[in-house]
């Protein structure tokens, strides 16, 4: 079985990250910062419901989000994805599948390869670099498919209301993620050192959504995420 490590070795954010990142967030009320952030378009949102997927199938892997969220959110695997994501968000052009690389077609992928990676990283040798170890392990022929152990076989069935509610979460707090990700053009580990899996959990659980969609309301969520940024960074 596969031993996910605390990710919490990832360095902290520098004092001017934290600057720029308030900066960005206050800029709608700051006429010295020139932009306040960008205007999301339907594709933006179109990827924002591509990373709740990807937080979903990690439900199906077995995983609870206190764990996954971090290990995503701080991988390289989300910085590669980060940059897929990063594009002109004002175009009003039909969503074009072709333009996004393939692995982000199946949510499904991105976890086992996050997985797997962490496998290989986690019984790496001591004087083996991470880098070196996955090259190694490539070298071999070996792949996700057919290293990666299936952490779902170990875990309980749950009842019904209580895997909808583990998808539900989970997919709102991949589809947050990607938005204030989007929204403010930052990396999924600044967004995560600043909003990280706890205070999420918390947030999500101090809300009543109803019948509105979440696509209608991300926004209004983020605002008041970042104002609770501003007051702590």
């Amino acid at each position: 079985m596969i031993i996910i490590r605390n990710p919490a070795h990832s360095r902290p954010l520098s004092q001017n990250v934290k600057r720029l990142m308030k900066e960005s967030r206050a800029s709608p009320y700051n006429p010295a910062v020139v932009k306040a952030g960008r205007n999301m378009a339907d594709k933006d949102l179109v990827f924002c419901d591509l990373q709740g997927n990807i937080f979903m199938a990690a439900v199906d892997r077995g995983l609870e989000m206190a764990l996954f969220a971090p290990l995503y959110m701080n991988s390289q695997l989300a910085a590669v994805i980060d940059f897929s994501f990063f594009h002109p968000g004002d175009c009003d052009s039909p969503v074009d599948y072709l333009n996004i690389p393939v692995m982000l077609k199946s949510p499904e992928l991105i976890v086992d390869t996050l997985l797997w990676i962490e496998g290989i990283v986690t019984k790496k040798d001591t004087s083996e670099t991470a880098r070196a170890a996955l090259i190694n392990a490539l070298s071999k022929g070996e792949s996700p498919d057919d290293s990666l152990m299936a952490i779902s076989d170990t875990v309980l069935p749950l009842a019904v209301d209580e895997l909808t509610a583990k998808y539900e979460y989970a997919y709102w707090l991949g589809y947050i993620y990607r938005y204030e990700s989007l929204l403010h053009e930052e990396a999924s580990r600044m967004v995560y050192a600043v909003l990280d899996e706890s205070f999420m959990r918390e947030t999500f659980g101090q809300m009543d959504f109803g019948d509105i969609n979440l696509s209608d309301c991300a926004g209004e969520i983020c605002q008041r995420l970042d104002q609770l940024i501003l007051s702590n960074l």
